[in-house]
Order: C-alpha cells, then structure tokens, then sequence
C-alpha cells in the first residue's frame, strides 16, 4: 500500500492562539478593561459610603455619650479623660468624612474621566477599541485561515481515498478465501483496488503541496498576529498601570496612620487619660461634697425684731403638712380671726377640725402681727403635746387648691379655732399682701417636657417616682440644684426624679 490510514488522524481541535478564531479572548479583554473601571468605581463608591456612615455614627455616639457622662456621677479628672474619648470619636470623625470626599472628588472622578478618554462608545453598540482589535486580528489571520481551509479539504479528501483502498483491499483478500471463487469477480476486485491506490496517491500529492504552502504563508501570519496583539498589549499595560497608581492613591487617602491630624488626636487622648490623678479626684469630692464643705455651725443668736426674717420658698405639700401639723396643735387653743382655704383635710383626728364656714375648709388668720414672727415657734414648746396626739391622730394632705377668688377676708366679728391675731405676721400666706403665697408659682409658666427613661429606677420615698428604662412620661420645671426633676407619669403620678436618669424626647 502507498499510504495507510490511522483513526488517530482524525481532527482534533485546539485552545491555541494560533487557531482561527481564538483571537476572540484577546479582543472581550478590551471590553473587560471598561467594565472593570466600572466595577472599580463602584467599589470606591461604597467604600466612601461606608466612611460617611461611620462618621455620622461616630458623631452620634460621642455626643450621646458626653451628655450622658455630664449628667452622670463622675467627676474630676477622670471624667475629662472619659470624656476625651467622645472628643476622638468626633475628630476621628471628621477625618473620615474627609476620606470620602478624597475618595469621591479625587480617586472616583479621576477613573471615571480615565475611563471615558480610554474607551469610545460606538452608534451601533460596543467600543471603537473592541471593533479596531477585532479587525486587526482578522486581517492578519484571514490569508493562513484561507489556505488552512484548503488544507483541510485535501486532508479529508485523502483520508477518504484511504478508506475506500483500506476497504477494497479487504474485499479482495476475502474473495480469495471463498471457494466458489468466481475469476471475474476476483479481477474486478483486483482493478478496484489499483484505482483506490492511484486516488491514494493523486490525494496524497495535493495534501502535501496544500501542507507546504502554508507553511509558507505560517510566517507571515504569525507575525501580523504579533503585531495586533503586541497593540492589545500596549493597551492593556495602560489600564494596569493607571489601575495601579489609582490604588495607591485610594490606599493613601484610606491609611490615617501617615496623618500628622490622627497621630494628634491620640496623642491627645493619651495624655488626656495619663493626667487622671485619682489623688486630685478625691480631694476634689472631699472639698466638693465631703468633710471639706464649709459649714455654718449653729452659734447662739439674738432675736432681731426690727428686720423681717425670710423664709425658703417652700412647696405647696410642705407648706400643707406643716399648716396640718400645727392647726392640728392649736385647734384647742386660741380662736382667731381669718381666711379660709379649701380642700385641706385631717383624717385619723378624734376631734376634726371644724371651720367656721364649711365642714372641708381650713381657715387662715388676715390680721397682722410685728414682722419676724414665726408662725412655727410654738413647735418647740407644744413638742410634748405633739408626742402625746402622734399615736391618735395621722395627718394627711388630700389637695391644696388656692385661688385669689376663693381666699377672702373674714369679718373680724368671726371666730375661729386656729391663729389669733398675734400669728398673722407668722403666716406665710400673708407674704405677698393679699394673703396667696402661690400667685407668683401659678402665675410663671410651667415647663412641660416629654422625657424617656434611660435606666431603670426605684423610688426610696413616698415623692419619688418609680419607673423602668424606656418608660416615657413628662418633666414639669426645671432641674434643682441636687440634680433632682419634678414630673408626671402616665397615671398621673406626680413626684421627683433624678435628672440624669432622663432623656428628653427630640
């Protein structure tokens, strides 16, 4: 046989560059560097969101917190240090907002304008770089692909005629084994297998001249290919390049560590905290609210009666206790003319007060008396009559109601069981001339406030409110020196609070 047939032969594809067509992967990498600068964008963008969301909650929680520490207990030195920590938070704060405007006016435009100078957009759809390395490659390999093409035909030609004289070969040495062999039959065979030899061979001589050739034009071809993927490249190097100098620039804008600014802020905090001096502290809160208070002891004092003594303003339930408390004394003593104030009541008493116009009024004296006399100086003398009536009779104070309209003057022919006229001048109702120690209070406007519990609280006295974290109810004034605030719960519980156990509800 003049040629032999392998099924080893049989085309078998390849992933080369060299193959018609692979070119394809070099040319979507120009459209993988624009959705690239794409992706690179967006990560940036939501790395500078981030930066801003951590800002704000930086600044939310250093101010929340300096609050809560001023209205909280500690004091001193290391209060200033703790408080030093929500003076970084907002420094460090500002500095990241800073890092997203960097990253956003600086890094993001800076790409974005890269991205529209590197890549052209066409009418039809795609990139003016796509298209131009698309038909580089395609120029170059269009000559080798033609006769590539050619050769394969040939090639299949020949395996054909390979076939055909692998298959009559076969036909004839089996013709020859049968006994009926019949000589014509046999020549037949015989002319059919030299005719598949000469196409064997005709065959073989155009596959090889085909193979030549493109070996010849094999050159040429890989150079041009060279020369458009050596473009590619170039291109390509631009992108990787303006990739890396535009991380470094993010990764400089993203690393405080190198800002004078950062190094500052906790440099500060650390010498803010190694100044705490638990010796000044103490000292501190011994001058502040221990021993070291001043202290006006009680020295013996003469009575002078030409100036009128001042009293504390006091509230309306101390008032209504101490008036009970004494009335209830005095009832048995020494009728005296007055006004009569309503809703003031005395349980637990074998002997009710009885007023003298009505059975739930508490009568007040009008009459005046010199000034610098006490209304409670009797306490001390009647403190025995006091212990003696303790065990029988309980004060309680249902209400205090005081109107301008419903305190009038009593005739001075009317008696009543309470001050004689030597108390008027005593009586802190007589304060303000028409007998009302409560004008000024209901005539100043009351701050109402909607607050929120920020921990939980449990009333030690019988006006202190109680109340558990997150609860919401309604200060009524102002805070008191002590720290302490008046308010109104849900209920209608009214009583005292600490302040700082409160937020007001934005």
């Amino acid at each position: 046989m003049s040629g032999a047939y392998d099924d080893s032969m049989t085309d078998l594809s390849s992933d080369s560059f060299w193959e018609v067509g692979n070119y394809k992967r070099t040319v979507k990498r120009v459209d993988d560097g624009s959705r690239l600068c794409s992706d690179l964008m967006n990560c940036i963008h939501e790395r500078a969101r981030i930066e801003k969301a951590y800002a704000l909650q930086l600044t939310e929680w250093g101010k929340r917190w300096r609050q809560l520490i001023e209205k909280g207990p500690q004091y001193g030195t290391l209060e200033r240090a703790w408080t030093a920590l929500c003076t970084e938070a907002e420094k460090v704060s500002e500095l990241h907002l800073e890092v997203k405007a960097a990253l956003m006016s600086e890094d993001y435009e800076k790409l974005k304008n890269w991205q529209k100078d590197a890549y052209h957009k066409q009418m039809i759809g795609g990139f003016k770089e796509t298209k131009e390395t698309d038909d580089g490659f395609r120029k170059a390999q269009k000559p080798w692909a033609k006769k590539l093409k050619e050769v394969e035909t040939v090639k299949k030609s020949y395996h054909s005629a390979c076939k055909e004289e692998k298959l009559a070969a076969s036909r004839e040495t089996n013709s020859k084994l049968e006994s009926n062999n019949n000589p014509e039959t046999q020549k037949k065979l015989q002319e059919k297998v030299e005719k598949c030899q000469q196409e064997v061979e005709k065959t073989k001589e155009r596959y090889v001249k085909s193979l030549e050739e493109l070996e010849k034009l094999t050159p040429q071809y890989m150079e041009n290919m060279e020369q458009v993927f050596e473009q590619s490249q170039q291109f390509e190097d631009k992108r990787i390049r303006f990739f890396k100098e535009l991380l470094l620039d993010v990764k400089k804008h993203l690393d405080l560590s190198t800002n004078s600014r950062f190094q500052t802020v906790y440099q500060t905090l650390e010498d803010t905290i190694s100044g705490t001096d638990a010796e000044d502290d103490l000292k501190w809160f011994r001058s502040n609210y221990g021993p070291g208070m001043p202290m006006n002891w009680p020295q013996f004092e003469t009575l002078d009666r030409s100036q009128p003594r001042s009293f504390k303003r006091r509230s309306i339930l101390d008032w209504s206790v101490d008036l009970n408390r004494t009335l209830s004394r005095r009832e048995k003593k020494k009728p005296s003319e007055g006004v009569t104030l309503t809703a003031i009541s005395q349980t637990g008493s074998d002997q009710p007060v009885q007023p003298a116009k009505s059975s739930s009024s508490l009568t007040v004296p009008t009459k005046t008396e010199p000034v610098g006399t006490n209304p409670f100086e009797e306490e001390d003398e009647e403190q025995e009559e006091e212990m003696e009536m303790a065990e029988e009779e309980h004060t309680t104070v249902d209400h205090v109601t005081v109107n301008k309209e419903e305190i009038k003057t009593a005739n001075s022919s009317e008696k009543t069981p309470d001050w004689s006229d030597e108390d008027t001048a005593g009586n802190p109702f007589a304060s303000n001339g028409d007998g009302n120690p409560f004008d000024e209070e209901i005539e100043s406007p009351v701050v109402s406030v909607p607050v929120k519990a920020l921990y939980d609280y449990e009333g030690q006295e019988q006006d202190e409110l109680s109340f558990k974290a997150g609860d919401e109810f309604t200060k009524i004034g102002e805070e008191d020196d002590q720290g302490w605030c008046k308010g109104r719960l849900k209920d209608g519980k009214m009583g005292l609070y600490p302040a700082n156990y409160v937020e007001d509800i934005q």
